[in-house]
């Protein structure tokens, strides 16, 4: 049945109503001794998934957290912070980057390579990012300090592993640090073609399109506060711009979709798929369950003898003193 109600935990049928809270319907698993909200949310959140997923696409299709929080607020008539979206986006960035790592894309023989530079905690830093040319798949990205011949070379070798097989050619442009990088990666079997500006043929303009994307992206959250948070949040994008973002030269569909078979078709699954760790609370839920659920175990009963607590003793001034009884025929003779 469509309308079934499903455990949010181990998705078990076995499920019966354990009253309501502020309106909201909950339930109680039979089967993961679990209890869980009608609420259209994740365990442990409140929020439904489609409001989160509406957040996430709005903030990497380009708008920044304020117009995102107006966006909600305006759909579904609900104020949400900006620091809970980012949170949110923090979050499901990470779930989304761990759904694709093993995706194998299917690529045609000519890459694109490019670098461009990025504010990161008020800093320059390098952006390095490899392109399929066929289907518009990002293959690699690396984040660095200096534009070297090793750090041409790490991303080439990210973009091999991730295709995995060497190009027929290379298109860069005229930086002499990927001369060395793409020969020490893919030897003499792939060409290295370096553009010339002002052309159409063998041109580096695909990538320098996505550049310009990522820094309307970058130039409207005003530069990552830290190498971390830039690493996972455009390893993050680079997700949405492969699974979820639409090309027009490619039918209105993104370049994992092109190619016949994704892992991910947008937000909303990236978050209703995510695995929830129960918490302590929730393991020990199953000892304040009326008696009607409660699976009865036999139990053995160990009496501890209390201890008897110490009389308390009166002051010192208090204290009786001893009596001292004296006759009266001792006390003449004294």
């Amino acid at each position: 049945m469509e309308n079934e109600i499903k455990c949010k935990y181990c998705n078990s049928t076995n499920v019966v109503k354990y009253g309501t809270h502020e309106g909201i319907q909950r339930y109680w698993c039979k089967d993961c001794q679990r209890k869980f909200a009608d609420n259209k949310a994740l365990p442990e959140m409140k929020t439904p998934i489609s409001h989160i997923a509406s957040a996430l696409s709005c903030y990497f299709g380009g708008m920044p957290l304020d117009a995102v929080q107006r966006h909600l607020q305006q759909q579904f008539g609900i104020y949400y912070s900006e620091m809970g979206i980012y949170n949110w986006v923090k979050r499901f960035s990470k779930e989304a980057i761990n759904r694709v790592k093993d995706f194998q894309p299917i690529v045609g023989d000519t890459f694109i390579a490019d670098e461009t530079c990025l504010k990161v905690a008020g800093k320059n830093i390098w952006f390095w990012d490899v392109i399929d040319e066929k289907s518009r798949y990002l293959l690699a990205s690396r984040l660095s300090e200096t534009r070297t011949t090793k750090d041409a070379a790490l991303v080439m070798k990210e973009a091999l592993r991730k295709a995995g097989k060497a190009p027929k050619r290379i298109i860069t442009d005229r930086l002499a640090a990927y001369i060395d990088g793409i020969e020490l990666v893919f030897g003499a079997d792939t060409e290295h073609i370096q553009s010339k500006p002002f052309t159409d043929v063998n041109s580096t303009n695909i990538i320098e399109r996505f550049q310009g994307t990522l820094k309307d992206r970058t130039k409207i959250i005003r530069g990552f506060k830290n190498m971390d948070t830039a690493k996972l949040l455009t390893q993050a994008w680079l997700v949405h711009y492969n699974f979820f973002k639409e090309h027009e030269t490619l039918g209105n569909v993104p370049p994992a979709v092109k190619m016949g078979a994704t892992p991910i078709k947008d937000w909303a699954e990236v978050i209703r798929e995510t695995k929830v760790v129960a918490s302590p609370k929730q393991e020990t839920e199953a000892e304040t369950l009326p008696s009607s659920l409660k699976i009865e175990t036999p139990k053995t009963r160990i009496q501890v003898k209390r201890k008897t607590k110490h009389p308390k003793r009166k002051p010192k001034g208090l204290r009786l003193k001893p009596r001292i009884e004296v006759s009266l025929s001792e006390m003449r003779r004294k």
